[in-house]
């Protein structure tokens, strides 16, 4: 009977602390960050260090690289931070006095913001995406929707268990009926 309880108490542990899982006091890496940020929404939505690009190229998982558009969306964020680069650059050496930190994530200007021209999303999108995953570490919906069917299998059948036990010692056994009498 604890059996079946400890495996959906551990369960249960092992979905709620991979969902709330503390980042590491130093931060993920920023190739981490570059994939996360693709894997939000599909696109690159803030500029990162050049190195950051090429660090996420590399590290993308092979499956990634052959039926999604990472690597190019990853390739075209860089290329928009190279633009940006030069002409912040170029606006440095005329003389302007607005200069920013080059290792800073900034806002990019295709986000998605008020203007972005993004349609508004209903109610079951907004919540799809309050539940699934915030980032590429994070555990999957469809892998959260099968453990929440799982659970609820191993609930029930440990209910039967139990119910099948219960009733099993309330039912008391009827005396066989007496033999007919044999007749000469």
């Amino acid at each position: 009977m604890l059996k079946p309880l400890a495996l959906i108490a551990a369960l249960a542990a092992v979905l709620v602390l991979g969902r709330a899982a503390p980042a590491a006091a130093s931060g993920p890496p920023c190739w981490k960050v570059v994939v996360s940020d693709w894997y939000a929404d599909g696109r690159i939505d803030n500029v990162y260090p050049l190195h950051c690009y090429q660090d996420a190229l590399h590290h993308l998982p092979p499956d990634v690289k052959a039926y999604a558009d990472a690597s190019d969306e990853i390739e075209r964020a860089m290329q928009a931070a190279i633009r940006d680069n030069r002409a912040r650059l170029a606006v440095s050496d005329q003389g302007s006095t607005s200069h920013s930190k080059r290792d800073e994530p900034q806002a990019f200007a295709g986000g998605s913001g008020p203007g972005g021209g993004e349609p508004p999303r209903g109610f079951l999108s907004r919540w799809i995406d309050w539940l699934g995953p915030t980032n590429a570490g994070s555990v999957p919906l469809p892998l959260l929707v099968l453990a929440s069917i799982a659970l609820l299998l191993l609930a029930a059948a440990a209910a039967s268990f139990v119910a099948r036990r219960i009733q099993s010692r309330r039912i008391v056994p009827a005396p066989a009926p007496a033999p007919p009498p044999k007749r000469p």
